[in-house]
């Protein structure tokens, strides 16, 4: 079941997203009919403010007791929640095909903030859906009583301006939530959902070689799936 964390100022359910990955993480959901959602711990390696609480509490110099007990926070905040990240814009974006794909074989699958919510199989958890926002000070700001309290949503949807970029509108499972079995191992989880519903479009790196549309052709034909199938003109001149 989804719970629905929309902020209807940002987008609605009609908005476009993206998600871009490399050729073999497309092949793996094609054939597994599931998304991964890797352990917030994992998103470190891009930033390692993610899944911090310290920057809603740390003005001055903090009390070594309270460096250890935000640490101790942060920790299991990263370790019991599950994150599925997509691009929320209606135009594709040339820094992500460089920053995710990372080759020039990268696939971008098109979808909605409808269609996301819908295609999932599964009902054994809440799913909280909503776009990141990009500066603590702002959350903050919205915090009226005082002293002001931040929750785990707070912290896993709030970056740095710096990443604001990314335009993310995120998915968010927490341990907690889950009931009954889960495919679940150290690096994350997977939810299973209807490729038919989710998938608008599947759209190829604007630098793949032009033999990639025919291979992703060939492969969506061998499970049986049908979508269009394009190749980015990003990078083509008008002349």
């Amino acid at each position: 079941m989804f719970t629905e964390y929309f902020k209807k100022e940002v987008y609605s359910k009609d908005s476009e997203i993206w998600r871009y990955m490399n050729f073999s993480k497309f092949v793996d959901l094609l054939d597994s009919s599931c998304l991964f959602f890797p352990r917030l711990a994992k998103l470190q390696e891009l930033d390692p403010y993610e899944g911090s609480i310290g920057p809603f509490f740390l003005q001055g110099k903090p009390s070594e007791s309270l460096k250890s007990s935000l640490k101790e926070s942060d920790d299991t905040i990263r370790d019991d929640t599950f994150v599925s990240c997509w691009y929320l814009s209606d135009i594709e974006s040339a820094a992500l095909w460089r920053l995710f794909p990372k080759s020039d074989e990268g696939i971008a699958i098109k979808s909605t903030v409808g269609k996301l919510v819908q295609s999932a199989k599964h009902d054994g958890y809440t799913i909280y859906t909503g776009s990141v926002t990009y500066g603590h000070e702002k959350v903050i700001a919205r915090k009226t009583k005082k002293p002001r309290s931040f929750t785990d949503l707070d912290v896993v949807f709030t970056k740095r301006p710096c990443f604001e970029h990314e335009k993310e509108l995120r998915l968010a499972i927490f341990i907690r939530d889950i009931q009954g079995p889960v495919p679940l191992n150290g690096a994350g989880l997977k939810m299973g959902v209807y490729l038919e519903s989710l998938i608008s479009e599947i759209i190829i790196s604007p630098n793949a070689p032009h033999w990639m549309k025919d291979l992703v052709e060939r492969i969506t034909r061998k499970y049986d799936l049908s979508f269009e199938i394009k190749q980015s003109t990003l990078n083509q001149l008008p002349y």
